[in-house]
């Protein structure tokens, strides 16, 4: 199940922008699922508890684990918990009893009365006040005012520790900065790792490019050619009618694909929520991140025959699509080809996906 959770945390997080206000719940032998813009949990679970939201709030006795994401967390349990595993903006744990905190964010609190086996934190403002065996913290800002019975470890050049503060091990201190200690704690424990900041020899600036730049460019070269030769074998015709239509279709695609490059994938992910939908929303999302990959491919090809009519269709593939790709490479070029490109080819994508009227049969236009 951990696994599995660890799996749904991640597919939910990348959906979670365009959530929509109705919440997903799921039960599973004992185990709960709950996905929605403000997530509220007060009901006892005697498995493990998986929660997505904008606002996640866990009040409720869980005896397996804890996956907890979202933009502010709050998870308070007065029974006993696995593990807890957490992430977001603000994390604020506070538990009776648990195996493991593991969380990262940008303010993480582990509140007082909180009794863990291991606590392993990473984020910008990291506090601990509870009572742990093993403690392990990095961040920006780092304050402890807990009790450790085992080992501490801290990475951070701005460490806090409290009055109350007790370690019962070895603490390990790695920063810039050696901290000032308490006077509840031997220095004969602390070990401090200095990480000094590497200084850059005054050295004149390198001229010209590099050699991985070359080679990232030559391959993307290749590669802008060969799908520019599999595109035309098997799309000819597409290509010959588009550049044939271009001086007076131009506007007009440029317009749908404006609409399709915002509309598509807001609507995509709107419909990730239901399930009937999933599968159809995946490829939705597959095939637009495919056409905006190769959109500058394209748009290459189809000026190419339109500014070279009467060249071998393959020769001028392949010139339009080198020409489009040595662009792209140009810093503040690349936008702007990029956004035509992509909008124009969104355009005439959608525009194909207009059904069209057939022509009446000879005996019907003659009745």
């Amino acid at each position: 199940m951990k696994k599995l959770g660890i799996i749904l945390a991640i597919v939910c997080l990348l959906a979670l922008p365009a959530h929509t206000a109705s919440a997903k719940v799921i039960d599973s032998a004992g185990n709960k699922f709950d996905m929605a813009q403000d997530v509220l949990a007060t009901s006892p679970v005697e498995g493990d508890y998986v929660a997505f939201g904008l606002n996640v709030t866990l009040e409720s006795g869980v005896s397996g684990d804890i996956f907890a994401f979202g933009r502010n967390v709050a998870i308070t349990d007065e029974g006993s918990v696995q593990n807890i595993i957490t992430a977001g903006q603000v994390v604020n744990i506070r538990a009776a009893k648990v195996r493991n905190i593991y969380a990262a964010g940008g303010d993480v609190t582990v509140g007082s009365g909180t009794e863990v086996g291991g606590v392993y934190i990473v984020g910008a403002n990291v506090t601990f006040s509870g009572t742990a065996q093993d403690v392990v913290l990095g961040g920006t800002s780092v304050t402890v005012d807990g009790t450790v019975y085992g080992n501490l470890t801290i990475r951070s050049d701005d460490i806090t520790f409290g009055g109350d503060v007790t370690v019962g091990g070895k603490i390990t201190v790695v920063g810039t900065v050696k901290p000032e200690m308490p006077p509840t704690i031997d220095e004969s424990q602390v070990t401090f790792r200095r990480i000094l900041a590497r200084q850059k020899k005054d050295e004149p600036p390198k001229l010209g490019i590099s050699r991985m730049a070359v080679i990232m460019s030559c391959v993307s070269l290749v590669t802008a050619v060969l799908f520019a030769l599999i595109l035309t074998l098997l799309r000819g015709d597409f290509f010959r009618d588009r550049a044939q239509e271009f001086k007076r279709t131009v506007g007009r695609y440029l317009l749908y694909g404006l609409l399709a490059f915002i509309v598509v994938p807001v609507v995509a992910f709107a419909f990730m929520f239901t399930v009937i939908a999933i599968p159809i929303s995946a490829i939705v999302l597959v095939l637009y991140g495919i056409l905006l990959y190769l959109a500058p491919i394209l748009a290459g090809i189809i000026l190419a025959r339109l500014i070279l009519p009467r060249m071998n269709r393959y020769l001028a593939a392949s010139i339009g699509a080198v020409v489009l790709t040595l662009l792209m490479m140009v810093p503040y070029l690349k936008i702007l080809i990029f956004l035509f490109s992509s909008f124009y080819i969104l355009g005439a994508a959608i525009r194909r996906l207009k059904p069209h009227r057939e022509a009446p049969p000879p005996e019907a236009a003659r009745g």
